[in-house]
């Protein structure tokens, strides 16, 4: 669980909610009183997620929080935004809310993007020590909650991960001819262009 909490934040295209969902679906044991399976996944899955999550987050905050200004400076003048109108809104975000309570509610939202909210802390420059501890109980509150969902699931999950598997393999059959059919073109094109 934590290498897959770490892998999902970097890697963003993986859907978060499965994997929590999987290992409530897969590590927690059945038949047990309703306290005891909670348990299990706040132990099992809530919290190696959390830890992996949160350090895997730590590439996306540190890049737009280091970074963010001179991107910004580089390219804000082509989709709209500058340095200062971070600055200001920064000011006015801290001003109407505080960041705790923003990162608390938007990392625990299941279909909320973590690295986003990352990003949007870094890239604003919420200071880490209030950032990482309100990531991390978010992600606690959301692994949890993802967790005991796919518990319930249980052999429906099972059901939906092997024909998730079948389709996976078709789309990257499908991508790969895809790309090798646009390589074959520009490779047409190229030769074209240079006989």
């Amino acid at each position: 669980m934590i290498l897959g909490g770490f892998i999902e934040q970097i890697i963003v295209p993986i859907p978060s909610p499965i994997i929590t969902m999987a290992g409530g679906a897969f590590l927690v044991d059945l038949n047990q009183a309703f306290f005891d399976t909670i348990f299990q996944i706040f132990t099992k899955v809530a919290i190696p997620y959390s830890f992996g999550a949160t350090i895997g987050t730590s590439l996306v905050y540190f890049s737009a929080f280091f970074g963010g200004k001179t991107i910004l400076d580089k390219f804000g003048k082509y989709i709209g935004l500058s340095w200062k109108l971070i600055q200001k809104v920064k000011t006015d975000f801290q001003k109407s809310i505080k960041d705790e309570l923003f990162i608390l509610i938007a990392c625990t939202i299941p279909i909320v993007p973590v690295s986003l909210v990352t990003a949007f802390c870094g890239g604003f420059r919420i200071k880490a020590k209030k950032f990482y501890p309100m990531l991390f109980l978010a992600l606690l509150l959301r692994a949890t909650l993802l967790g005991f969902i796919g518990f319930q699931m249980g052999e429906s999950f099972h059901s939906l991960a092997h024909g998730l598997d079948k389709i996976e393999s078709i789309l990257t059959v499908v991508g790969a001819f895809l790309i090798l059919g646009f390589l074959y073109l520009k490779r047409e094109k190229w030769i074209k262009s240079n006989s």
